[in-house]
Order: structure tokens, then sequence, then C-alpha cells
């Protein structure tokens, strides 16, 4: 089975090329990276595809543990129920701040970066599949 590859160039498609296409591992994976960086009603009829992350960015309120666990929390449920080419998913988040360095006093500041994992199984062909990546999210002043 073949999976179109994202991003299309449509010029090349309009110009009579064949669209490129890839794995079902990566067709996965490019749909759960949709999913963490889309913000929830983002995508028309689907007021609940995308994660928690856009909507704590910023909420400096919110503790570690909290944010680590709303977002691991709407990534499961969006995976769940948009992604059907999985079952037994489990998703990891982690949230750590370090130092941005700098040559410039003015550009230095602390990072927020998520690492975030997802496992489970192929439907189709019952082999595990791992997918994971790192978001640098809002920095801080000091």
């Amino acid at each position: 089975m073949k999976h179109i590859k994202l991003p299309i160039n449509f010029s090349s498609v309009l110009a009579g090329n064949p669209l490129k296409t890839c794995s079902m591992e990566e067709s996965i994976a490019q749909f759960i990276m949709m999913q963490i960086t889309c913000k929830y009603g983002e995508v028309a009829g689907k007021p609940d595809f995308g994660s928690e992350i856009w909507e704590l960015e910023f909420n400096q309120l919110v503790r570690v543990y909290e944010w680590e666990e709303k977002v691991r929390k709407s990534l499961l449920e969006t995976i769940t129920k948009y992604e059907k080419r999985l079952y037994d998913v489990e998703v990891g988040v982690s949230l750590n701040e370090f130092e941005k360095e700098s040559n410039s006093q003015v550009q230095r500041g602390v990072c927020r970066k998520a690492d975030i994992s997802v496992t489970g199984k192929i439907v189709y062909q019952d082999l595990p599949f791992h997918f994971s990546t790192t978001l640098y999210i809002s920095p801080l002043s000091q």
C-alpha cells in the first residue's frame, strides 16, 4: 500500500509529476506530527483534533508534571481517536528547561523543550511502531 508523503508539492503535481509516496510507518509518523502541531479547532469539523500543547504554551502557572500529563492525555486521546492504523498506543511527554546560549546578552534566556514519544502496534502488520520528536517551545526571559 502506498501512502502520500508530506508536504505535497502541488506545482510538481500540476506539472504532471506523480505524488511522492512513503511507507506506512512514515505516514503514521507524519500524521502524529500533525496532531502534535495542531491547535484544537484548527482542523475544520474536528474540534478535538490536536494537542493541549498550544493551550498551555505560555502558561507559566502550570507545574511541569501537570503540563506533561495534560499534553500526554490530550495526545493519547487524539491519536487513539484519529490514527486507526495503530493500537495499544502509549504516549510519553517530558518537559525540560535549558539555557539558550548566544553571543549577545539580549538573546540569552531559558527555553523549554518537550520530548514526545509514541509507541504502539501497527494494525495491518502487527509490528511495533516507535515515534519520537522534540519541540522547542516558549522561550522564557530571565
